[in-house]
C-alpha cells in the first residue's frame, strides 16, 4: 500500500553509520569509496604507531649488541639490561596514559581534532630520539611516543564505527591493524641498513604528514556533531562520507543517525513520564511525527534539541549499565587473553628471542620477514572477515597460536635434555605464531572495541579500554627479562601457549559473532536479550 510519508527505520537500526531503507539512495561505489578514501586517509596516523612499537626492538638490539653501538656505531651510549626492560616497557605504560587523554579529547574537541593532536607527541618523540645522548632521553622520547599511542587509537576505532556502514565495517576496522604493522615492517627493514638515529630522523616526517592528512581531508564525525547539537554540520559530513553526495540524498539515514543519538540525549524521560514511553521511542514519535507532516509541540521539540549531559558523574553512572559494563568486562578479559596469545610483551628483546630460540636466519632479517606474515594475515583479515565472521576466525587463531608457542617451547626443552634439533621446526611455528596473530589475535580486539559499546559512553569507554589493554601489556613487557629468568625461555613459551588455551576457552564460550550484525543487535547480546540471536553465519547472511 502506498504511503504518504518516508517509510521510517525499525527502532533497533544501526548507530553511527546506518543503512538507509532505500538502498539506491546514493550510488553504492561512491558511498564506498569515500568510506575507503577517507579510512586509509586517517589510519596514516596508525603507520606512526606501528613505527613507534616497532623502534625498541631495533634500539634495544643494537643497544645490547656484543660491541655496544651495534649498527648505529654509539660506543657512547649502551644500554644495561635494565634499562632496556625500562626502555622496552615505557612506551606500553604511557599508552594508556594517552588512551585515557583521548577519551576526554575526543568527547570535547571531536574524532577529528583528537586524531590530529596526535602529531604533536609523535613529532617531539622522533626528535627526542634522534638527538638522544643517554638513556634518560631515551625515555623521555618513549614517554612521548607513548602518549601518542594511546592518542592514537581510541579516536580511530570510534570514527571507524560512527562513521562506516555495516557491510564495510569489518574489513575498515581492519585497515588500522594492517597500518600498525604495515609501520612496524618498514622500521624493521630500515633497520637492516640503517642506525636507529637515521630511522628516527626519517620518521618525523609521518607526523606531519599525517596531520596534514586528517585536517583537511578528513570529516568530523557525524556522530559528535550531533551529540554537540550542529545537525547541519553533521548532515554534511554525512553526505561527504556517502561519496560527496547531497544532503537531500542522505536524509533517511540521517533521521535514523538522529533516532540513535536521540537515544542519549533527545529526550529527559522525567519530565516526560507521563507518556510511558522510553527515551528511544519518543525521539522514534519525533521522527514520524516529522515525516508524517503532523506539527511537533514546542515541549517536544525543545527536548528533543536539548544538549547532552556529558558531565563525569552521568558518565560514572552510565558505566554500570549493562551495555557498557558487560561488554567492558568482556573485551578486557580478552585483552589479557589477546597479551600472551600475540607474544607482543616480548616484542622489544626479539632480537635475543630469535637467537636464543635458534632459528636458522639472522635475528634482523627474522623481524623482516615474520613481520611481514604478521602484515599478511591482518591483510587477509580485511578480505575473509566478512565472509567468515570474526568469531571463527578468533578461535582457529587462538588456538592455532596456543599450538605453536607450545610446540616451540617442548622443541626447546627436547633439544636441551635429549640434544635432538631440527631448526626447521621453530622456524615452522614461529612463522605460524606470527601469521595467525596477525590473521585473527591481534586486530579482532580492536574491530570489537569499534562496535560493542553504545554511543552512550563510547568515546570515553573505549579509551579506558584502550589504556587498560596496554597498561596490562606494559607489565608483562617490564617482566619479560624477569619471567625468563624464573622459567627460562622455553618454559614461558609453555606458559604463554597454556594461558592461550584458556583464552581460546574463554571465548568460545562469551565472544558473540558480531559481523553483519547491527550495533543495537550486539547491544541486545550483551544486556541479555539473547532472542534470535545466532552465531550461525549462514544464518546471519540468509
Amino acid at each position: 500500500m502506498a504511503e504518504s510519508y518516508n517509510k521510517p527505520p525499525k527502532l533497533d537500526e544501526e548507530s553511527g553509520a546506518c543503512c538507509s531503507n532505500n538502498a539506491d539512495e546514493y550510488n553504492t561505489f561512491k558511498s564506498s569509496f569515500a568510506q575507503i578514501g577517507t579510512i586509509c586517509v586517517q589510519n596514516v596516523i596508525m603507520l606512526g604507531f606501528g613505527m613507534s612499537l616497532a623502534i625498541p626492538t631495533v634500539v634495544i638490539g643494537e643497544l645490547m649488541s656484543a660491541d655496544g653501538g651495534g649498527a648505529a656505531g654509539d660506543n657512547d651510549l649502551a644500554l644495561t639490561e635494565t634499562e632496556a626492560s625500562w626502555y622496552g616497557s615505557v612506551l606500553l605504560v604511557c599508552h594508556p596514559t594517552g588512551g585515557l587523554l583521548s577519551g576526554v579529547l575526543q568527547e570535547l574537541i571531536g574524532r577529528k581534532w583528537c586524531m590530529a593532536a596526535v602529531s604533536v607527541p609523535q613529532l617531539v618523540g622522533w626528535y627526542v630520539l634522534w638527538k638522544a645522548e643517554n638513556a634518560f632521553e631515551l625515555y623521555v622520547s618513549c614517554v612521548a611516543l607513548g602518549l601518542s599511542m594511546g592518542l592514537s587509537e581510541a579516536p580511530v576505532l570510534t570514527y571507524v564505527g560512527e562513521t562506516v556502514e555495516p557491510r564495510l565495517r569489518g574489513p575498515l576496522s581492519s585497515v588500522s591493524t594492517f597500518t600498525i604493522m604495515l609501520g612496524s615492517f618498514v622500521a624493521y627493514l630500515m633497520s637492516t641498513a640503517l642506525p636507529w638515529r637515521t630511522i628516527a630522523m626519517i620518521n618525523m616526517a609521518v607526523p606531519i604528514v599525517s596531520f596534514a592528512a586528517v585536517v583537511l581531508l578528513t570529516p568530523e564525525s557525524p556522530v559528535w556533531l550531533l551529540s554537540r547539537n550542529r545537525p547541519s554540520e553533521a548532515k554534511k559530513s554525512l553526505a561527504y562520507l556517502r561519496g560527496c553526495v547531497s544532503t537531500d540524498e542522505v536524509e533517511d539515514e540521517f533521521s535514523e543517525l538522529s533516532i540513535y543519538t536521540g537515544f542519549d540525549k533527545s529526550v529527559d524521560p522525567e519530565q516526560y513520564a507521563d507518556c510511558g514511553m522510553d527515551q528511544r521511542r519518543l525521539s522514534y514519535v519525533k521522527y514520524l511525527q516529522i515525516n508524517t507532516n503532523d506539527t511537533v509541540s514546542a515541549e517536544m521539540d525543545m527536548l528533543a534539541n536539548r544538549k547532552q549531559n556529558t558531565s563525569w558523574l552521568n558518565a560514572a553512572k552510565d558505566f554500570w549499565t549493562p551495555e557498557l559494563h558487560r561488554p567492558f568486562l568482556f573485551i578486557m578479559l580478552f585483552f589479557f587473553f589477546w597479551s600472551f596469545a600475540t607474544f607482543i610483551p616480548a616484542k622489544p628483546y626479539l632480537i635475543s628471542v630469535f637467537q636464543d630460540v635458534g632459528l636458522p636466519c639472522t635475528a634482523h632479517w627474522t623481524l623482516v620477514y615474520t613481520s611481514i606474515l604478521t602484515m599478511v594475515g591482518t591483510f587477509m583479515n580485511m578480505f575473509t572477515v566478512g565472509k567468515f565472521g570474526k568469531r571463527p576466525i578468533t578461535l582457529v587463531s587462538m588456538a592455532l597460536c596456543a599450538f605453536s608457542m607450545l610446540g616451540i617451547g617442548m622443541h626447546m626443552v627436547v633439544e636441551k635434555y635429549f640434544s635432538f634439533s631440527c631448526a626447521w621446526i621453530p622456524m615452522v611455528l614461529m612463522n605460524t605464531l606470527f601469521f595467525f596473530s596477525g590473521y585473527g589475535v591481534f586486530p579482532i580486539p580492536w574491530m570489537l572495541v569499534s562496535e560493542i559499546y553504545p554511543t552512550k559512553g563510547r568515546g570515553i569507554v573505549s579509551g579506558l579500554t584502550a589504556a587498560l589493554a596496554f597498561l596490562m601489556t606494559f607489565v608483562l613487557t617490564k617482566w619479560f627479562l624477569e619471567m625468563e629468568a624464573w622459567f627460562t625461555l622455553a618454559g614461558l613459551f609453555i606458559v604463554y601457549g597454556a594461558i592461550t588455551v584458556v583464552g581460546t576457552l574463554y571465548l568460545y564460550a562469551c565472544m558473540p559473532e558480531t559481523e553483519n550484525r547491527t550495533l543495537q543487535e550486539i547491544e541486545k547480546f550483551f544486556v541479555g536479550d539473547l532472542d534470535d540471536y545466532s552465531h550461525d553465519r549462514d544464518e546471519l547472511n540468509a
